[in-house]
């Protein structure tokens, strides 16, 4: 069951939905074999669900089902675990939700009990929603409605539909998200069970439908909601239709009167959460109608009611919704003028992030970029607005430092988020700390703000700052039109375009890069810039790679950037000649791993000795230095959607990670992880995040990658001469990369930069 508008997207729908009614199906329908004991406890579960307290529910939900066990009633010890995975579910814990789901679906499939089954199928359905997994929800939710018919269960049949119905508005299918939000209306009215009713009314009303049937929709909705008895679905479901009036989909402005209607359903939220002692809904519906007052340019009035919402989610420990109350206040402080506040306000929120960034990256929710950038680009936006008033140079060098450190933390949300695990955190451990540069090479950091462009630069001799009035909107327009003309190997458009982002990241610090005597760029690019090639930028004579050598990091507490000690070289060759699994054949492949077994001695694995089983198995059996696999890849919007090519399978980031690791950044990691024609979606920042990470994820020390797939003989020439200068003593991996790109570009069949920009060198660059 589902509302999808109150706390962060995947949760928002999970906490508002009929748990509390299934709660208390719960506890109704415990069988009179169990213990009273038992019995008791579930129904306390069920009440502290119902008003909102899911940790305490959860305690009562594992007193039942540890009494049911030990009485022997699997029964009642399937119901209790299901009634802990809704409350799990509220909480947006999606992982322990599932556990606990699995446990209670081996339970009533002994009992062949296919009413306990459905019921389950449909939490676990809400599990895999939140945790991102709409594919493999669809059959769970479509298998407990097929086994709610069969029992004539309506109510789960309702909250089957609920969830079907937010799965197809997902997927952009919105009329026939409406017409499951209308069949679960339907059934929940049929089954008795107003909540539902009202709370697939309220979805319904949130779906993008046209102004004349959203208003009628919401209308429907409203009485709905407000007829509900005091409960925490019932405070929830008005936090989400005052949203509704107050932030009208189809104008910037609300009414007078949908504001006025927005304001006493706020306060009628405001009011039942503070009935039945729920904190974190009193905190949803204090903020958002602070949010409704900023809206209507009433900043002192959003402060308050802001300020108000936070300390209601401290008191509930809802650090999802606290984060965005602090947020709100420095926004508002900012407005106010007091940047001092300000930048106080949004480091707390920053810091609030940082402690409860684990949990999101384990609990499957995505999209962790949205919410949090703005949070951490505003503390950097703050400090380097007071670095750059600073009196004194000592101070505004704290402030550029700080500045940096906000920066790298955002880096490392980003590729959690990605990653949905820990990696990021196994790796920051290792690394020798942000300042340790070689000489002659510094570190650029372009920091895309709404209203510039601020580039911070680690020199040898401290940091320095450069801005550049141009809004992210440009930066990010001329970036898209860059990486797309880039793919045009006849054309020259790109040109205009490389010259343009040459002018706003490289010619304002190129004085000083002259003058510190650089050598080597390594970029920690942000946002869309992540998607182009930046050794391809053009200063109108001359592209940049032929100035400087490119190297590009994630971060650089994510890359550890000490020397890599001498050991002797030995690589796993992989690759695919022959067409496979729909992907075409790639001949230039067998050239590429001959010419690098001329230089490394090593191993070759080669079309259908390239199985991912042999793979992983010969990565066990030897230290590898160098891991070089040319064969398809394809950098997705997620790490579940990334992979890379076998004869047999496709090996996606987790496997990939295992195998060349076993276990996350081992004392001696392969050196250098090498994919030669792989690619990520053009455009999409979320692609080039994952290419970006890829070292980090694979516990390698550097990465040398493509962001589009080129012509697999320019790709054997390039690998060849990147290989070749690796021989070469006191040469960098930047340096080899350069040369090789050079090589590639005085070719006359290859001086596009469609054949020698994409790769990139990721990682440590020495």
């Amino acid at each position: 069951m589902t509302v999808h508008h109150l706390a962060p997207r995947r949760l928002e729908g999970l906490v508002a939905g009929t748990l509390m009614l299934l709660a208390l199906a719960l506890m109704s329908a415990a069988p009179s074999s169990a213990h009273a004991t038992v019995a008791e406890a579930m129904a306390a579960g069920a009440r502290a669900h119902q008003d909102g307290g899911f940790e305490e529910a959860l305690v009562f939900w594992d007193r039942a089902q540890l009494q049911a066990q030990g009485s022997g009633d699997a029964q009642a010890q399937a119901r209790a675990l299901l009634g802990a995975a809704r409350s799990y579910l509220a909480l947006g814990r999606a992982p322990l939700a599932t556990q606990r789901l699995e446990q209670a679906r081996a339970l009533a499939a002994a009992q062949a009990d296919p009413a306990l089954i459905g019921s389950i199928s449909a939490a676990l359905g809400s599990a895999l929603l939140l945790a991102g997994e709409p594919a493999k929800a669809r059959p769970v939710l479509e298998q407990a409605i097929t086994l709610a018919r069969a029992d004539r269960d309506q109510d789960v049949i309702a909250q089957g539909a609920n969830d079907l119905a937010r799965l197809e508005a997902e997927a952009g299918n919105i009329g026939r998200a409406a017409e499951w939000y209308r069949h679960s209306m339907v059934n929940a009215r049929l089954s008795g069970n107003p909540a539902l009713e009202a709370t697939a009314a309220v979805n319904l009303a949130r779906l993008p439908l046209a102004p004349d049937a959203r208003a009628q929709a919401l209308a429907q909705a409203a009485p709905l909601v407000r007829a509900l008895p005091p409960s925490h679905i019932r405070a929830m479901t008005l936090v989400s239709i005052a949203r509704l009036h107050g932030e009208p989909a189809d104008s910037a402005i609300a009414s007078d009167t949908d504001r006025r209607q927005a304001a006493a359903d706020f306060d009628a939220a405001a009011a039942t959460a503070r009935q039945i002692g729920d904190a974190r809904v009193l905190s949803y519906a204090l903020g958002y109608k602070g949010v409704m007052e900023e809206a209507a340019n009433r900043p002192e009035a959003a402060l308050a009611l802001t300020r108000d919402a936070a300390r209601a989610a401290r008191q509930s420990n809802a650090m999802e919704s606290l984060y965005r109350w602090e947020w709100q206040a420095g926004r508002l402080l900012r407005q106010l003028g007091d940047d001092d506040g300000a930048l106080v306000a949004y480091r707390v929120a920053a810091g609030t992030l940082e402690r409860i960034r684990p949990d999101l990256a384990a609990s499957g929710n995505s999209g962790f970029r949205t919410k949090a950038s703005p949070v951490y680009l505003g503390v950097a936006d703050l400090l380097i607005r007071r670095a750059q008033r600073a009196a004194r140079p000592d101070a505004a060098q704290a402030d550029l430092l700080e500045a940096r450190r906000t920066m790298e933390a955002l880096k490392s949300a980003e590729l959690e988020d990605f990653f949905q695990d820990d990696c990021v955190a196994s790796l920051k451990s290792k690394t020798s700390g942000i300042d340790a540069l070689a000489p002659q090479t510094a570190a650029l950091y372009p920091i895309v703000l709404p209203d510039r462009l601020s580039i911070l630069v680690s020199l040898p001799d401290g940091l320095r700052e450069y801005s550049v009035p141009v809004p992210a909107q440009a930066v990010e327009a001329q970036t898209r039109a860059m990486r797309r003309t880039l793919e045009k190997r006849v054309s020259r458009e790109y040109l205009a375009h490389a010259r343009q982002l040459y002018d706003w990241v490289v010619r304002p610090v190129l004085a000083d890069l002259e003058r510190a005597g650089i050598q080597t760029l390594v970029f920690v690019p942000d946002g869309a810039l992540r998607t182009i090639p930046l050794s391809a930028l053009h200063d109108g004579r001359q592209f940049l790679i032929e100035r400087f050598a490119v190297a590009t990091s994630p971060g650089l507490t994510l890359t550890d950037p000490r020397p890599i000690a001498g050991v002797a070289p030995r690589v796993l060759m992989a690759g695919l000649t022959e067409p496979v699994q729909g992907f075409a054949a790639l001949p230039g492949v067998r050239s590429e791993i001959e010419r690098i077994a001329a230089l490394v001695p090593g191993t070759e694995l080669l079309d259908q000795a390239f199985l991912a089983s042999r793979f992983r198995g010969d990565l066990a059996a030897a230290p590898y230095t160098i891991v070089h696999v040319a064969s398809h890849g394809e950098f997705g919007a997620s790490a579940q959607d990334t992979f890379v090519l076998t004869h047999d399978s496709r090996i996606n980031l987790n496997e990939l990670e295992g195998m060349l690791g076993g276990t996350n950044y081992r004392d001696q990691p392969v050196q250098l992880l090498v994919l030669s024609a792989c690619e990520t979606a053009a455009g999409d920042d979320r692609s080039a995040l994952g290419l970006a990470g890829i070292a980090v994820k694979a516990g390698a020390r550097s990465a040398l990658a493509t962001l589009w797939s080129v012509s697999d003989f320019a790709s054997m020439q390039l690998v060849g001469d990147f290989y070749k200068g690796l021989g070469q003593p006191g040469e960098s991996k930047a340096q080899a990369l350069r040369q090789a790109q050079l090589a590639l570009l005085s070719d006359r069949r290859y001086r596009h930069p469609y054949y020698w920009s994409p790769f990139l060198l990721i990682g440590n660059w020495l």
